[in-house]
């Protein structure tokens, strides 16, 4: 999945920034209002906010956006009011065209939603408010916010404004969750912090979230709506406790503690959890992340010998160009490149027909930069963690890829059966022993890729194997001579241009 086009809504005279994920026709809609800090192009840097932009589309459409001002929208002069901010949020959802949805917001961006489902109840269906900051620490009265104490206000404080005052260092992460304050997990915090307000902005935004009060909205929200709370967070258990019971259906839900140096998008995933429930109703099984699907596996033989005989230059620029074509192959049909590792790559595929077509022709291509790849296919059960994958189907897939010979493409007996019919063929490549898996495995090896055995002539046109094959043509034109294909893209313009302009 890629990441989403951007799109803008006007709000007195300025463009405010969304994007969309799911839109194929979701029944569930979600918005989620993100922290000022979470840049949403950005953010996608993370492989495991990418997962769960991808796992999200799987249940609903959703629409992310920052508030005015931050990020990809124009820069605002204001820190807009809670009324301000709630009226953008519904600008956004009938720009989308939703009518109904589940509400999330981060921290700061609570306030505004519980506005919305304050007053218009019938927009919402239901809300998820991770850590919200309902009374600001520095608010009018003598009387401290509900659930703090004056040392852990103060250090709250304090904390925060540290932050602010060195904005863009992503000291953000450590004051959000100390366990994902690891080097990776800051640098990447810093950038989001650069690139989604000037220090200046970011402080104007601080002072003012010190100073809101909505705690009285909370009673008038009619939906469901599910507190959660970081366990180890700069805010105590007591506030979330006395805002979740202030919200009539209200429930307070304790996040279980992060190991250290947990991914952003890793903290994410038990939040996409709460939302997926509340938006949809439905729990979430334990192997929902648990899929059947193809591997394929290729890596370069003798790269060794080959590094040593063209030089480290040549050879750089080599595996970069069977890399490239890999990606482009994988892609055209249909499948994800996974990871790329030293000289090998690992790709996924939804069928094991597509898997080995796929390889066969990264083999071929291979061949004509002069390198010996080998490719191996196997289909099971995999398990999606972030955008990487893992399960016994993995490690077997591998290890068929490190059992073919250069130009060899090997496939598990699971593959050869489900794609009896397809026009593959294959000999038998007799047993093995894979390192590390159980029993003796027989395999065979790919010698054919002919068009598909049930089709004859009578039920597919010639016409229509004819566009095939020139599509196949153009593809490799567009790839190897793309000067070509334009000049005979002009030519063909024109003519049409010239036949249009006949009298019947």
């Amino acid at each position: 999945m890629d990441p989403p086009g951007t799109r803008y809504v006007e709000r007195d005279g300025h463009a405010l920034a969304y994007q969309v994920v799911g839109e194929g026709g979701a029944d569930v809609d979600v918005v989620l209002f993100l922290e000022i800090g979470l840049h949403p192009d950005l953010m996608w840097t993370d492989p495991h906010i990418h997962y769960v932009f991808e796992r999200a589309t799987t249940f609903c459409r959703m629409v992310y956006f920052q508030r005015r001002g931050f990020g990809l929208s124009d820069p605002v002069d204001h820190v807009p009011t809670l009324e301000q901010q709630a009226d953008d949020v519904l600008a956004v959802m009938d720009a989308v065209g939703m009518q109904r949805a589940t509400l999330v917001g981060i921290g700061s961006t609570c306030g505004a939603l519980a506005l919305i489902a304050a007053r218009t109840p019938d927009r919402v269906t239901g809300m998820v408010f991770q850590q919200p900051f309902v009374e600001g620490a520095l608010r009018g009265g003598v009387d401290l916010p509900r659930g703090w104490t004056v040392e852990a206000r103060d250090r709250f404080v304090d904390g925060w404004r540290t932050v602010y005052d060195n904005w863009g260092s992503g000291g953000v992460i450590a004051m959000w969750d100390p366990t994902q304050d690891s080097p990776f997990n800051r640098r990447l915090m810093a950038l989001l912090e650069r690139c989604s307000a000037t220090p200046a902005t970011a402080r104007a935004h601080l002072e003012w979230l010190f100073r809101i009060d909505y705690f009285e909205v909370l009673a008038s929200i009619q939906c469901g709506t599910r507190v959660l709370h970081s366990a180890r967070s700069a805010v105590p258990l007591a506030v979330s406790r006395h805002i979740a019971a202030a919200i009539p259906h209200g429930t307070l839900h304790v996040l279980p503690p992060l190991p250290p140096g947990t991914s952003m998008g890793q903290a994410w995933i038990e939040v996409l959890d709460h939302i997926e429930e509340v938006a949809t109703g439905v729990h979430r099984p334990v192997d929902a992340e648990r899929y059947l699907a193809s591997v394929m596996f290729t890596d370069i033989a003798g790269s060794t010998e080959t590094l040593a005989r063209i030089g480290d230059s040549p050879y750089r620029d080599l595996r970069a160009t069977h890399e490239r074509q890999v990606r482009i192959e994988v892609e055209l049909a249909g499948g994800r490149l996974v990871n790329v590792a030293g000289d090998g790559t690992l790709s996924v595929f939804d069928g094991p027909a597509a898997a080995v077509r796929c390889a066969h022709l990264v083999c071929r291509q291979a061949e004509d930069l002069g390198l010996g790849v080998r490719a191996g296919v196997h289909t099971g059960e995999i398990e999606g963690i972030g955008t990487e994958l893992t399960g016994i189907t993995v490690h077997i897939g591998a290890r068929i890829g490190a059992a073919a010979g250069p130009g060899e493409v090997l496939v598990s007996r699971a593959v050869r059966d489900q794609v009896v019919g397809s026009g593959l063929s294959f000999v038998d490549h007799g047993t093995h022993e894979l390192k590390g898996v159980p029993g003796r495995w027989r395999l065979y090896a790919l010698t054919a890729t002919d068009a598909p055995a049930e089709c004859e002539p009578s039920t597919v046109s010639q016409k229509t194997l004819g566009l095939t094959m020139l599509d196949r043509a153009v593809l490799r034109m567009a790839r190897r001579a793309p000067h070509v294909l334009r000049a005979a893209a002009e030519m063909a313009n024109a003519r049409q241009r010239r036949l249009s302009r006949r009298p019947d």
